[in-house]
């Protein structure tokens, strides 16, 4: 695929535009000023962008939409004509195979999209990784896999971006996103070795990392980036996992948002809980279930409260989202754009594999129970 690639250094396009845009984010963000860290973190996004040829951008496949970010795509864009972007979509093994193809038919209309899993793995070395073929069966059995998937289809869109450009070099990917939507985890399958710390925890990666994937690709790893403007609330802020809970000064709110999202019955049955018709009963019930009491056996609430959010953190609270019905292009995307990068990568090309290998598996299935 990238025979005859040399490894050389890239040329970095004109930046101005990036540069103006990360001190307008790093002056307006709403948290600038409680976490002076979130100045190095956008100072090392501006890094990766410039250094990138291909910014791949890494979604949580339970909310594409919440856990992307539009000012970090307009700033990919900003920063030089020669720069392309992917969307990785993570965590696959958490929502139905439906919703997952859904979701790539919705976001391919604006940008190359991959499936992905990342291996849950906790080895040091020889990551594995599966054919993305899974991605037929059910969503149970990929959640109990450990293995990576999708990973030879971003290599081939990849290459195929090589092939189109004539790229005779190596190229750089930047792998950007949210706090928690698994950037670390995804670079550590990539090279199916533990070299970037990963954790439920927003803020693990705290700098710029570099990793060689091979001698033709290298990946940046970026910090979670919260670009966030004022008008942003700390709950849709917090239920994208972009705030530490314990750090969080409400935490009852982003709990009733989550019971909104969430069907009662499921949520009954995965705690062992009573039925319950409010939060705060809800909460109650969830404390006295693991012991989280007061003085008295009064229920702790908060500390309910917190249990909650870090289930809802760490993925132990099933949920997804769909896609709207109506799609509009964001103001950023042009429809030339969404052509030409089309054709860079030769998404039809992949997508034609991708739903070849799904119907096959279907058919398999099919087979399997008739039989």
């Amino acid at each position: 695929m990238y025979s005859g690639l040399i490894s050389t250094r890239l040329e970095i396009g004109s930046n101005a535009d990036l540069a103006e845009l990360a001190k307008t984010w790093a002056q307006s963000n709403s948290q600038s000023k409680s976490d002076p860290s979130l100045k190095a973190f956008y100072k090392e996004f501006r890094k990766v962008v410039e250094a990138a040829d291909v910014v791949l951008e890494v979604l949580d496949a339970r909310d594409p939409l919440g856990s992307r970010c539009f000012e970090m795509e307009q700033a990919v864009l900003a920063s030089g004509s020669n720069k392309k972007l992917i969307l990785l979509l993570n965590k696959i093994d958490l929502v139905p195979r439906e919703n997952i193809l859904k979701w790539l038919k919705y976001l391919r209309n604006e940008f190359p999209t991959v499936p992905f899993k990342a291996s849950t793995q906790t080895q040091k070395h020889n990551l594995s990784c599966k054919h993305l073929q899974l991605l037929g069966g059910s969503s149970h059995s990929l959640e109990k896999s450990s293995v990576c998937l999708g990973s030879e289809l971003l290599m081939k869109l990849l290459g195929n971006y090589c092939c189109s450009t004539g790229i005779q070099t190596s190229i750089t990917v930047g792998v950007v996103g949210l706090p928690n939507v698994g950037k670390s985890s995804v670079i550590n399958s990539l090279k199916r070795d533990r070299v970037c710390t990963v954790g439920s925890v927003p803020g693990i990666t705290r700098s710029l990392q570099e990793i060689q994937l091979d001698r033709h690709i290298k990946l940046l790893d970026c910090p979670g980036i919260v670009m966030t403007d004022s008008s942003s609330s700390d709950l849709s802020v917090s239920l994208r996992n972009c705030i530490k809970v314990d750090s969080m000064s409400d935490v009852i709110s982003p709990v009733e948002a989550i019971l909104r999202r969430c069907d009662s019955n499921t949520l009954i049955l995965q705690y062992t809980i009573p039925d319950y018709s409010t939060t705060e009963e809800f909460l109650s019930h969830l404390a006295r279930r693991y012991g989280k009491l007061k003085k008295g056996g009064v229920p702790d609430i908060d500390a309910a409260a917190k249990k909650i959010l870090h289930d809802w953190n760490s993925g132990a609270i099933k949920y997804f989202t769909h896609p709207p019905e109506e799609q509009t292009l964001p103001a950023h995307i042009s429809a030339e754009i969404v052509h030409e990068w089309s054709k860079a990568f030769d998404i039809s090309g992949v997508k034609e594999e991708e739903d070849k290998l799904l119907t096959e598996l279907m058919e398999k299935m099919e087979i399997g129970t008739t039989s």
